[in-house]
């Protein structure tokens, strides 16, 4: 199959049955509730140090000066502690809603029909592995980051069908990761054509303001159909 056709096929499949996206429902509301919060929380920060900038430091004691801080710390410690919190808790609602989306996803290409409890149940029993191979993605994301972004594209690319190994093909670790490696190795630019048109189109909907964030989701879904697709006609 062509690229169009792949991603025609990932539209065509989601459109008859828009339920695959219901998954990616609750992180994408979580993370738009969460994006709000940082914005009123930004403000009150803001809010906060034009009160600093206004405050007389030469006429102030140490005492006073570490009454101010103290009044600060403890609100900014417990805020950043929440947001890492949720924000671990969207990550892995995530890797529930798209493993899910690749399990529905793979079901109707192979003309089967798949309901969100039985999608459910087909990862339930995988769910370890793939939280922990998923982590590995994002941890090998990171690292090409501060390698000037080369190792992440690298990673991005080669390590993008991990999740499909797992769902469509029951493989472990070591042999999705392989798996996804000799794939992705050998149609690496018509991997990183489907990844790209996506994020291009999730870069656009993050400059909505507030829900951006969340939308995203969604056309991450669509994603990771088509890379399913993409699993099924390369593997």
């Amino acid at each position: 199959m062509r690229i169009s056709e792949i991603i025609g096929k990932a539209i065509d499949i989601i459109s008859a049955k828009p339920i695959i996206l219901v998954p990616t429902l609750i992180p994408a509301i979580l993370q738009i509730i969460r994006d709000a919060l940082e914005i009123g929380w930004t403000y009150s920060v803001l809010d906060y140090w034009a009160q600093f900038s206004d405050a007389d430091w030469d006429a102030m004691d140490p005492g006073q000066i570490t009454d101010i801080w103290r009044g600060f710390a403890p609100q900014f410690a417990v805020a950043e502690i929440a947001d890492t919190i949720v924000g671990l808790v969207i990550w892995i609602l995530g890797v529930i809603a798209f493993s899910m989306v690749i399990s529905m996803a793979a079901a109707h290409f192979e003309g089967k029909e798949m309901t969100l409890s039985e999608a459910f149940n087909s990862i339930s029993g995988k769910l370890l592995l793939l939280i922990v191979v998923s982590a590995i993605v994002w941890g090998g994301k990171l690292v090409g980051i501060c390698a000037l972004c080369i190792g992440a594209l690298l990673v991005w690319v080669l390590l993008s069908l991990v999740r499909q190994g797992i769902i469509v093909d029951s493989l472990d670790l070591g042999a999705t990761l392989s798996k996804s490696y000799e794939i992705a190795k050998n149609n690496f630019f018509d991997v990183l054509l489907i990844l790209v048109l996506f994020f291009a189109v999730k870069i656009v909907f993050a400059l909505i303001p507030v829900v951006g964030g969340g939308l995203g989701y969604l056309v991450d879904a669509f994603s990771v159909c088509a890379m399913t697709i993409f699993y099924f006609d390369r593997r």
